[in-house]
């Protein structure tokens, strides 16, 4: 009998429904209230809880708690209030920051150059004076300051704002978690000294956070080579790692290693339970008049929560100490071997405090991993264990035992763990490694070690500096040892793969193929169940395959990439082609990567048959790299003005056919028909010099009476070359994002446009679009979206009709195309 499962269930499907249907609050506490009469009925009677009777009031409660971080109810002087008064002020008026008073909740978290700090704010300064504002707001500063510590009270001055999201089917929806965490304002301060500490915090987090830095400072102090790793495993800080090494990581599905999780707070109960336990033994009168495990383990989990206060105690790893103290808890009443039902009774514990914990990714990955550990791996053994009756010779029986209690334990757990995080790998992160299982048996047991020699090391450095700085060498050797081995897996062909998303259904049948397959045996119900998964799974494959033929219709979806442009046609036989990759201004933050790459995979694309770039400048390029390594490509075209960069060497390593276009610098391309959609380059005429977005190369896509027009970044001048062309178009891709130097009247007179799409950023520094562009637009009878306001915008035509859609707003009705006089 495992109880609280149907709890765990119940309390995840209420949370999750709340999450898509506002049901009001009084509702749901009057319907707690009457589901709970069952339930003391039920105890009354059996004295003890009847799952079919426990669910709704669980379902109900999860709801419940959820509602004050998916709808919270905030004061008249949260911090957000203040924002929104500001939005219909003119620009030109708006003041250039907001001076803000708070203080740090959270310990900084540093990624490359930058720093992030989550931060309760107090006051704000309006107008003349200081008002109270509540609300947290999260502050990214460009720079690292080690002085600024949880606790700590700061002033600054920055521009404040709600958090966003691009607006792409597949993004990561940043928004709702910032919200759920009670974060609904971000701001940015561009030099880190811009933020002034008035105060210094106290208590036990701030004594902490000096050990932190103590540690920092002792590590950066020794000659070795793998500062930066050691330092993410003992204090969480993994902004200077080397991007090739945590690539490796990644690829050979290793990460998890150097992020502290779960597998980091249990290496330490096991480290400290097992001296625990050896020093409880020397004493037999102890060891007589008490259990002395349960003594151990309830020692244990002191080292795992100072653990945990060194890595600066982020949720991921606040919820590995409650799993390891529920388990202690169940572990003290006899019920330590009921694992799923002390999985459950600690997921349970996590979501009753932190109900978002839900949609994280670590809280996913580590009760599936945990779960499966328990529940598959045993089931696995009996199928590769070697029965040791009918060996004959000593040296068999010893390689047997061997295999059976060391080898086998430890491959199966890694199995069971690989399948089970699998798909929720693939949903997340669009990878599978091929490599894992291999390379986590050799890993895991190498960082078991290298663990509590940091932990140890880091305690005596407080006390003796060159014993520590011993322990730390040999911490060091093997983390070198162990990166030699992930960058070997990670260095092999086909060591891991791309996949597109899958979606819930696909996830489901997976996970009850998986389980009715390893219990085929027990009951026909599972042979049912398993067959049916797999059929299903069959024609889900069938149809995803079916879909890649084409439709029938021509889709073009302009991609919001904030300030850039990329477009995706679908054509109507099944091909793909990307127009453009949008691209920022910082190394950091790859648009290909976090943006159009999961747009891509939400479709269930995993190869395009042709890349257009329309000049080489970053806002259209920035993103084409990651795209050209990670998909594969039939055709490249680009106008051959300017340089590609390292994207002309992910072409080329790929073995991408590379092609010019527009008439100037050896055209292999001016007229082209794909699923029949006529494809004319009619641009760049003539050569412009320096001047790149007049080079832009003009594609104009016609099928049927439908055509878009993808105008790159001309401007005035560039438009004026086009007049004497057939440029008119359904849909006009607006011109340099909108600009006041583009879109003459005399241009969009000869597209005639019925649509008109910019892409631009939101409250970009440029002020694209332009009002006095918008306003040229609005007396040419065009229909304006806007990828800033509209999120990613979608253009449907089978060449008669179509279909215009954003998706932040929502579908236009389908209209007919008339054809142009």
């Amino acid at each position: 009998m495992r109880p609280l499962l149907p709890v765990l269930l119940a309390l995840m499907s209420g949370i999750i429904a709340s999450g898509r249907v506002a049901i009001p609050a009084w509702i749901l506490y009057a319907s707690f209230g009457v589901f709970l009469i069952p339930v003391f009925i039920s105890c009354k009677r059996s004295f003890r809880f009847n799952p079919l009777v426990i669910i709704p009031p669980f379902f109900i409660l999860g709801a419940l708690i959820a509602i004050p971080y998916l709808r919270p109810s905030l004061p008249p002087v949260h911090i957000l209030n203040f924002m929104n008064e500001g939005k219909e002020r003119p620009s030109e008026l708006k003041p250039l920051g907001t001076a803000v008073e708070g203080t740090v909740v959270r310990a900084p978290e540093f990624a490359g150059s930058r720093m992030k700090l989550e931060v309760m704010s107090e006051r704000i300064f309006r107008g003349d004076r200081w008002v109270p504002a509540e609300g947290k707001i999260m502050l990214t500063l460009h720079g690292h300051r080690y002085d600024i510590m949880a606790g700590d009270s700061v002033k600054f001055v920055t521009e404040l704002r709600e958090p966003w999201n691009y607006g792409n089917p597949g993004e990561f929806d940043y928004k709702s978690w910032l919200n759920t965490r009670g974060i609904f304002a971000t701001g940015f301060i561009k030099n880190g000294m811009l933020l002034v500490k008035t105060k210094d915090g106290g208590g036990l987090r701030r004594y902490v956070d000096y050990l932190r830095a103590d540690i920092r400072g002792f590590i950066d102090g020794l000659d070795i080579g793998n500062k930066e790793p050691l330092k993410a495993l003992i204090i969480a800080e993994q902004r200077g790692i080397d991007k090739g090494l945590k690539d490796a990581f990644i690829i050979t599905g290793t990460y998890h290693i150097i992020s502290i999780s779960g597998l980091h707070i249990g290496i330490v109960v096991l480290f400290f339970y097992k001296i625990f336990l050896f020093v409880l033994k020397r004493s037999e009168r102890l060891a007589l008049a008490f259990n002395v495990r349960k003594i151990a383990l309830a020692l244990s989990i002191i080292p795992a929560v100072f653990y945990g206060l060194l890595a600066g105690f982020p949720v991921s790893t606040e919820r590995s100490v409650i799993m390891v103290a529920a388990y202690a808890f169940t572990f003290m009443l006899n019920r330590g071997r009921d694992y799923l039902n002390t999985i459950a009774l600690a997921a349970v514990v996590i979501l009753l405090v932190y109900p978002y914990a839900i949609w994280d990714i670590s809280f996913q990955l580590s009760f599936a991993a945990v779960t499966a550990i328990v529940y598959l791996a045993p089931r696995l053994a009996p199928f590769f264990v070697i029965p040791e009756d009918k060996l004959k010779t000593k040296r068999e029986l010893f390689l047997t035992r061997v295999w059976n209690k060391r080898l086998l334990p430890a491959i199966l757990v890694t199995v069971s763990a690989g399948i089970a995080t699998g798909p929720i790998l693939a949903y997340h992160f669009n990878m599978l490694s091929l490599t894992g299982i291999a390379a986590n048996i050799i890993a895991v047991p190498i960082s078991g070690a290298i663990i509590p020699l940091l932990f140890v090391s880091s305690f005596v450095s407080w006390l003796w500096a060159w014993p520590a700085a011993v322990i730390l060498h040999a911490a060091d050797i093997l983390f070198e040892l162990m990166a030699r081995v992930i960058k070997a897996f990670a260095s092999l062909p086909l060591s891991s793969i791309r996949v597109s998303t899958p979606t819930f259904i696909e996830m489901g049948l997976f996970y009850v193929l998986i389980l009715a397959a390893i219990n085929i045996k027990r009951a026909r119900a599972y042979a049912y169940a398993a067959s049916f998964a797999l059929i299903a799974l069959s024609m889900d494959w069938g149809y995803w395959n079916l879909l890649k033929r084409g439709e029938g219709e021509l889709k073009v979806t302009f991609i919001s990439v904030g300030q850039g442009e990329s477009g995706l046609v679908e054509f109507p036989g099944g091909k793909r082609m990307l127009i453009d990759g949008g691209g920022v201004y910082s190394a950091e933050y790859d648009i290909g990567e976090k943006v159009i790459a999961p747009l891509l995979w939400s479709k269930k694309i995993t190869a395009l048959d042709y890349v257009v770039l329309s000049h080489a400048q970053l806002d259209h390029m920035g993103g084409l790299k990651f795209i050209a390594e990670n998909f594969e490509i039939g055709e490249f075209w680009w106008n051959g003005d300017g340089e590609l960069g390292a994207l002309e060497k992910s072409l080329s390593n790929k073995g991408v056919r590379v092609r010019k276009a527009g008439g100037l610098f050896g055209e292999e391309i001016s007229r082209y028909n794909i699923d029949g959609v006529n494809i004319d380059v009619v641009h760049p005429l003539k050569d412009y010099g320096f001047d790149k977005n007049n080079m832009s190369m003009v594609m104009r896509l016609s099928y049927g009476n439908a055509s878009v027009l993808f105008t790159g970044d001309i401007g005035e001048d560039a438009e004026r070359e086009l007049l004497g062309s057939d440029v008119r178009s359904t849909v006009l891709k607006a011109p340099h994002h909108g600009s006041r130097k583009s879109s003459t009247p005399e241009f969009l007179e000869k597209v005639s446009p019925s649509i008109i799409v910019v892409s631009a950023g939101r409250k970009n520094v440029f002020g694209f679009p332009h009002e006095e562009t918008l306003e040229r637009y609005r007396r040419a009878g065009a229909e304006v979206f806007r990828t800033d306001k509209d999120g990613a915008i979608t253009f449907i035509t089978d060449g008669g009709n179509h279909a215009v859609s954003g998706y932040l707003t929502g579908q236009a009705p389908w209209s007919i195309i008339k054809p142009f006089q």
